[in-house]
């Protein structure tokens, strides 16, 4: 299963963008292409695995579904959050 090298590469990222700005990540949003070659449920369920125990633990991933074969994080919300959030 790919999805879970990419989920965390996509960690990975945050997590320096996160220490960065010195703040916690809330949600990270992602464009997905239909072409892309990755499946979607698998993705944010790699999500879930990739997040344990780094900074991004809770953090929620926010998928946009796109024609194409796009596959890119276009933001990254910092700031306060409950740790309650899901991916979705």
């Amino acid at each position: 299963m790919h999805e879970l090298s990419i989920a965390t590469s996509i960690v990975e990222i945050a997590a320096e963008e996160g220490a960065r700005h010195a703040g916690r990540i809330s949600v990270v949003y992602l464009k997905l292409g239909a072409l892309a070659g990755v499946a979607r449920d698998a993705l944010l369920f790699s999500w879930e695995l990739a997040c344990r125990e780094t900074p991004l633990e809770g953090a929620r991933l926010q998928i946009e579904d796109t024609p194409g074969a796009e596959l890119r994080v276009t933001a990254i919300e910092i700031g306060d959050w409950d740790g309650d959030a899901a991916a979705g």
